[in-house]
């Protein structure tokens, strides 16, 4: 199996950049590099290496969504962003915070990560604790 990603998720690699990008802001030829989702890819690999052959539908949404974050920090410095915006209309301010894109990319890999890690190391099984070590009876 190649790359999970296909021209479907480039929307939601923009999204979790900022959800008001569009196709006009980051072309998907921009996205389609191998820089950006042939690396992501490989950092889902490096991670998971038998992410390939791997047919079961949860595991797959959960790799797709990693690769999805890792390909928009790979994206996150080289998006151009407006560094501060403060709007007034009719006396009503608005202003938009500044955009880091290290801080942001750096948020995008926890999150890739946190997709593999529930991959990688599910959660502990639930035990019964109803049973105990009972006194003999037998025999009295």
């Amino acid at each position: 199996m190649a790359n999970l990603l296909t021209v479907d998720d480039f929307p939601a690699i923009r999204a979790a950049l900022d959800s008001s990008l569009d196709a006009s802001t980051l072309p998907n030829k921009i996205i389609d590099e191998d820089i950006y989702i042939g690396a992501a890819w490989d950092e889902v690999l490096e991670r998971y290496p038998t992410a390939e052959s791997e047919t079961d539908a949860t595991v797959l949404t959960r790799l797709r969504r990693a690769a999805i974050y890792f390909a928009a920090a790979r994206l996150a410095p080289v998006v151009v962003r407006i560094t501060s915006l403060s709007v007034s209309v009719q006396g009503v301010n608005y202003s938009k915070p500044v955009f880091d894109p290290a801080k942001r990319a750096a948020e995008l890999r926890a999150l890739a990560d946190a997709e593999l890690d529930a991959i990688l190391t599910p959660g502990e099984l639930s035990r019964p604790t109803m049973f105990a070590v009972a006194s003999g009876q037998r025999g009295r």
